[in-house]
């Protein structure tokens, strides 16, 4: 029988929980309750908790934060965050957090038997995962030491690094995925010697996240894979095979990351070229096969400014070295880095320069009269 944690201010919305759970998962949970989330960190420091489920907006302490905390004390604790606020930032908090989902109130009945039907099929794998490898972890995992079944204090940084190489993968990082893996083996493997049964679970964990993000692997290489973690009796064995994986994906990463730089060439070239012509989203995007969206968000990482900043600073340059090296009128130089209204490009001159255009070149030519008097008097 698993434990499982129902946080929710609205009694309402306990009772519903707590209905669909004994009448869908007969014999299957321990139920508890509380109404804020400071009440539910002292339950859980109580006891392992294998199911949080929790509201985001409580009293005293909000569901991010109660989340958060939860996996520092239990890192393999299911989370599920449900809601009556469809907010994206919310969602991603709960996405860090590796929560299981993420459910809007009112709570669907469907949906939610159907989460935690997967959640409950989840939690019993690793039980038999556990009962198969107690032969491997009970004979030694370091020919010196004895086996442990207790985690020791670095599993907080252990699950830290583990959310970090999540977003290194995401971000497509393949320089911080190389120091963060070689960072949590070697916390892993002081670990090890006390926490066998955690190190192993933790272990596969870790090379699922690196296969799945190789696009030439299937599950079921994921799967053969995986089930090594716990036959093997030595750390070193684990740290071989994910070292093996890492580096796969490190190459691919590289290779994307190579591929986006040459997207983002092309982009400024065409830029560099037309910049006096219209410059949208949609146009640069069509121009590197890739969606506006994607192309934007690529741009940003790649370059540290977005693609609106740079073609608007792009163009001021083009504007500054327009007004101090020709006699072109104020709003055929707007014009000519791509501006139609002239009202317009004055305006944005000034927020970049803190001068209009017409200062601007005012201040060039005293400046250089200022300088050839000078020269003559000399």
């Amino acid at each position: 029988m698993y434990r499982i944690l129902t946080v929710d201010d609205e009694a309402t919305e306990r009772s519903v929980v707590r209905f669909l759970l004994e009448k869908n998962f007969r014999d299957r949970f321990q139920i508890e309750e509380t109404t804020n989330g400071k009440d539910a960190l002292e339950i859980i420091r109580a006891g392992k908790v294998d199911i949080l489920l929790t509201d985001v907006q409580m009293p005293f302490m909000n569901g991010i934060d109660l989340a958060r905390e939860a996996r520092k004390i239990s890192p393999d604790t299911e989370i599920l965050f449900f809601s009556g606020f469809d907010d994206f930032e919310y969602v991603q908090s709960a996405l860090v957090l590796h929560a299981v989902n993420y459910i809007l109130k009112p709570l669907n009945p469907d949906q939610f038997i159907t989460i935690i039907g997967e959640i409950l099929s989840r939690l019993d794998s690793k039980v038999i995962a556990f009962a198969k490898s107690s032969t491997y972890y009970r004979s030694s995992f370091y020919p010196e030491s004895g086996p442990g079944e207790e985690k020791d204090e670095s599993a907080g940084s252990i699950q830290l690094l583990l959310d970090q190489i999540r977003l290194a993968i995401e971000l497509k990082q393949p320089d911080r995925l190389e120091e963060l893996t070689r960072e949590i083996l070697a916390v892993m493997a002081e670990a090890s010697r006390r926490s066998h049964i955690y190190i192993r679970h933790t272990a596969m964990s870790l090379l699922q996240m690196i296969m799945e993000a190789i696009s030439s692997l299937e599950e079921k290489d994921i799967d053969r894979e995986a089930e090594k973690i716990y036959s093997f009796r030595f750390f070193s064995d684990i740290e071989e095979l994910i070292l093996y994986y890492r580096n796969i994906l490190i190459s691919e990463l590289h290779r994307e990351v190579d591929s986006s730089n040459y997207s983002i060439y092309l982009v400024k070239q065409y830029i560099e070229d037309h910049y006096g012509e219209d410059l949208s989203l949609n146009l640069l995007a069509d121009l590197v096969y890739l969606s506006p969206n994607y192309l934007s968000n690529m741009f940003t990482k790649v370059t540290g400014s977005s693609l609106n900043r740079y073609i608007r600073q792009f163009r001021m340059e083009k504007a500054r070295s327009l007004l101090v090296e020709s006699n072109m009128k104020i709003s055929e130089i707007g014009a000519a880095v791509g501006f139609t209204s002239t009202s317009y490009f004055i305006r944005t001159f000034q927020k970049v320069y803190g001068v209009t255009p017409v200062s601007y070149r005012s201040e060039y030519l005293s400046g250089r009269s200022s300088g050839q008097s000078e020269d003559k008097e000399e």
